[in-house]
């Protein structure tokens, strides 16, 4: 695999192209061109996700974990980025009289090499029914 200008191109996989993304993983997702991905004020990640990486993320956090009891777990698994993840629900609290949680994230990628990134967010349900990280 190659690295250039930032992006990796896979020869295995028909030279795709994965891009780097900023991921304030509940509050939409959008793409850059950069050294590390943005995950919110003072979180960076090194580690390259697809929009397919996310759209998982972004699919068992809303299906498996919000709503759920403390202790909900949720995996993901992007074999053809060879990416992978776990997200648990740590803890239910109330800021702003706001129904919140506190999530622990767990990223992992096989490119190059095996590597393993951990995150803890605080996120809150909105009025109109989308969570954001507090």
């Amino acid at each position: 695999m190659k690295k250039v200008l930032g992006i990796y191109n896979n020869p295995d996989q028909g030279r795709s192209t994965l891009i780097k993304a900023i991921i304030p993983i509940f509050l939409g997702l959008f793409i850059v061109p950069a050294q590390a991905q943005w995950l919110g004020p003072t979180w960076e990640t090194n580690i390259v996700l697809t929009q397919l990486d996310l759209d998982m993320i972004h699919a068992a956090l809303t299906q498996q974990i919000h709503g759920k009891a403390v202790g909900a777990s949720a995996s993901w698994s992007n074999p053809a980025s060879y990416n992978w993840g776990s997200i648990r629900l740590v803890k239910k609290l109330a800021l702003r009289d706001q129904q919140c949680e506190e999530l622990e994230y767990t990223m992992r990628t096989a490119r190059p090499e095996i590597y393993s990134e951990h995150y803890h967010f605080t996120s809150c349900l909105q009025p109109d029914g989308t969570w954001k990280v507090a």
